[in-house]
């Protein structure tokens, strides 16, 4: 059986018009070049190449396949060095799925700036509180919140965040909050995630000593976004991520109470990508420059 690097051999010895050439051109010894050429003719029982001690001179065989193939040959290299050359280049179409409301709150002047600063990548944005499949649906990237599920991609941490407690000055206002004890907190209305919507499980930053309150929920629900307007209308105490309400308490429109606790578990978000080997050009300045924004949080 002949292989296909075969003909790229043969071309190349033909168009050096030596094996010695032909081998330091394509980078393999010339003992190699010239058992290939024999092997190659072998496998096809036709005779391509005269050879004697001065020259070398093509066979109406050799002639018809060089004719044949090296235009085919020359059209598959500058094929793969476009591939090479383009992975590198930071261009074309970048895939990405985001949660909807880390997006709202924090990406989409990400996004924005960066597709200022390369104006080559054309960004194709899914939000989806849904984890789309990456593969399936063609994603380069997508940014996740943790913890996340063990799988063969690759998981870059971007930033973390914690989780805060936080009220509108209207509610501290009206509102019985003894902020000398916060296990006092069951007596107040609390807005809260779905999945705890019973128990606020928190942490002491100062003693690392970890507490849990039964709370008395006024209104659940699964989007940070609808929390933090329930809040910022008074509704009740929230615990919601830092990142997500940080304008709000710059603003005043949020007091940040009980600043020594922090919730049990942390926001991590991650970039989930297939692998971490030959990243693609507009990949690797995509990462770079999510990982550089995270610093500024």
């Amino acid at each position: 059986m002949w292989r296909y690097d075969d003909l790229l051999i043969i071309t190349e010895v033909i168009k050096q018009g030596s094996f010695i050439k032909a081998s330091q051109k394509i980078g393999i010894p010339s003992s190699t070049v010239s058992r290939r050429v024999s092997e190659f003719e072998s496998a096809l029982g036709v005779r391509l190449i005269e050879r004697n001690s001065r020259k070398l001179s093509l066979t109406d065989k050799g002639e018809l396949l060089f004719e044949q193939c090296n235009p085919q040959m020359q059209k598959i290299k500058r094929s793969i060095e476009s591939i090479s050359s383009n992975n590198s280049k930071a261009a074309g179409v970048l895939r990405v799925t985001a949660p909807v409301t880390l997006s709202n709150d924090t990406l989409n002047n990400w996004f924005c700036d960066f597709s200022k600063l390369y104006p080559e990548i054309n960004l194709d944005i899914v939000l989806s509180n849904y984890y789309e499949d990456i593969l399936d649906d063609s994603f380069d990237v997508a940014i996740r919140v943790g913890p996340l599920k063990d799988s063969e991609f690759i998981a870059q941490l971007l930033f973390t965040s914690e989780m805060v407690l936080c009220a509108s000055k209207a509610y501290i206002a009206h509102a019985n909050i003894d902020f000398d004890n916060i296990n006092n907190l069951v007596e107040n209305e609390f807005l809260s995630y779905q999945q705890s919507k019973q128990h606020l499980k928190l942490k002491n930053k100062v003693t690392n000593n970890n507490i849990e309150i039964l709370i008395k929920s006024r209104m659940t629900a699964t989007s940070t976004g609808i929390l933090r307007q329930a809040a910022l209308n008074g509704l009740g105490i929230t615990c919601l991520p830092i990142v997500s309400i940080k304008d709000e308490i710059k603003s005043g429109e949020l007091v940040h109470i009980f600043k020594d606790f922090i919730g049990h578990q942390r926001k991590d978000i991650f970039a989930v990508y297939p692998s971490k080997k030959h990243l693609s050009g507009k990949m690797a300045v995509f990462l770079s420059y999510m990982k550089k924004q995270a610093k500024t949080l």
